[in-house]
């Protein structure tokens, strides 16, 4: 038991990230993948039934820094500035392309529950 209860402790002390996953589009073909840390990002292409090859996934898997290169339309060299920290997924905005982020963290602030049903009994007269 006690063993569990000092377990239970340490996996406590590990702190918990919410990073981002985001998109990266464009409107020509994406091929050749680099990246410069794979322990701190994974990017894959999506592949979708028009088999356009124009968008890119990205998955943190650690906070860092890394670049991601890319070639577009088999010509252009396209570099990838991404910054990851236990908040946010920074991508540095590339001309002719579209960063869009998939899960945003909720905002607590922001949001109101309604309150709960009222029990009211009938042939009760309110007031």
């Amino acid at each position: 038991m006690k063993k569990f209860l000092l377990g239970l402790i340490l996996l406590s002390a590990i702190p918990a990230y919410a990073f981002e996953d985001c998109l990266i589009t464009t409107n020509g073909k994406l091929t050749d993948i680099s990246i410069e840390h794979n322990d701190i990002v994974d990017v894959y292409p999506v592949v979708t039934i028009m088999n356009e090859k124009n968008t890119l996934f990205v998955h943190p898997l650690k906070t860092g820094e890394t670049r991601v290169c890319v070639l577009k339309n088999g010509k252009e060299k396209v570099m990838f500035n991404i910054k990851i920290t236990p908040d946010k997924t920074e991508i540095e905005d590339v001309k002719g392309f579209d960063i869009l982020k998939l899960d945003p963290p909720p905002m607590q602030d922001e949001e109101e529950l309604d309150p709960p049903p009222m029990l009211r009994e009938i042939g009760k007269k309110e007031g």
